[in-house]
């Protein structure tokens, strides 16, 4: 597990794709709320698949499929207070048919 709070901390994030859509949000959220981390709002926690019982789902605010640089992810929004969240990331397959 990786938990991200602001950028210098994207970068032990792989695979690429994955840090720049991640690097790309922590900015818009920054900017958004005038922070230079996002520790008082919220964190990043990028999942590995072993780890898909870390991401409870009836935690979750609400949940998506992402695909990403041709990888998928489920994604889920867990609010933890008032004024912090966390976007969980845990890679997934998914079978088209």
């Amino acid at each position: 597990m990786i938990k991200v709070t602001n950028l210098r901390e994207t970068d032990m994030i792989k695979p690429l794709m994955l840090r720049a859509y991640i690097a790309k949000t922590i900015t818009a959220l920054m900017e958004g709320y005038s922070v230079d981390t996002l520790d008082d709002i919220g964190c990043f926690i990028v999942l590995e698949k072993y780890e898909f019982v870390e991401f409870q789902i009836n935690e979750m605010e609400f949940i998506e499929v992402l695909e990403i640089g041709g990888k998928n992810y489920l994604h889920g929004v867990r609010i933890i207070g008032d004024s912090y969240g966390e976007d969980v990331f845990l890679p997934v397959e998914v079978i088209k048919v």
